[in-house]
């Protein structure tokens, strides 16, 4: 949704309840056989998984631009976007699953070591917002739209029950990645930000 809200574009949300098994149910398989968000529908066409809907708004909505203005942009974007799940949501998950299952205690050392992995990749990000206001360039992309949620995500993580004991060193993100803080804020000002930004994250 933070694609749409960076785009301007009207949108209805509708959230599944995973703990209620919404995203299993026959209404929405019909859409997703697979039972996977995101999922975006476009009067009658169904668009399935965050790169593929990025794609899909970039050329049926390509005001402002979320790929670049140029090629070399382009490609910066892309490489950032496909290594996306292997360098930051995987590593990422790696950590807050067991936190959110509350496992911290008992997974301490796991996540302690799953954390590496991600430091490295965060000290890159950290590295490229020294230039720009944003990963590539000075405007919003979908580089930067796939990489906050992540952020996010460990955020919440590293806030949650039991993980005040455990050697993460990502909070505050000011003094840890101060880069990354102020481009996060930079992130938070984009019109309909609220309205994107899920409940659960709150």
């Amino acid at each position: 949704m933070l694609a749409l809200a960076a785009k301007g574009i009207a949108y209805e949300p509708k959230r599944l309840n995973n703990s209620k098994r919404e995203q299993k149910s026959l209404a929405f398989l019909a859409i997703n056989p697979r039972g996977r968000v995101p999922v975006l529908v476009d009067g009658q066409i169904a668009v399935r998984e965050t790169n593929a809907i990025l794609a899909y708004l970039e050329a049926a909505y390509p005001k402002p631009p979320l790929f670049g203005s140029s090629p070399v942009q382009t490609a910066a974007i892309w490489e950032i976007v496909s290594e996306a799940d292997e360098r930051l949501r995987t590593p990422i998950g790696n950590v807050t699953r067991p936190i959110f299952r509350g496992r911290a205690a008992e997974m301490a050392a796991d996540i302690e070591k799953a954390i590496e992995p991600v430091h490295e990749e965060l000290n890159r990000i950290e590295n490229r917002l020294i230039e720009h206001s944003y990963l590539v360039g000075d405007a919003p992309t979908a580089a930067d739209l796939v990489v906050y949620p992540a952020l996010m995500q460990l955020m919440r993580g590293a806030t949650r029950d039991g993980a005040e004991a455990l050697n993460l060193e990502v909070i505050p993100l000011n003094q840890t990645y101060p880069n990354m803080a102020a481009w996060a804020e930079r992130i938070e000002k984009i019109p309909a930000y609220d309205r994107a930004y899920p409940p659960h994250w709150r």
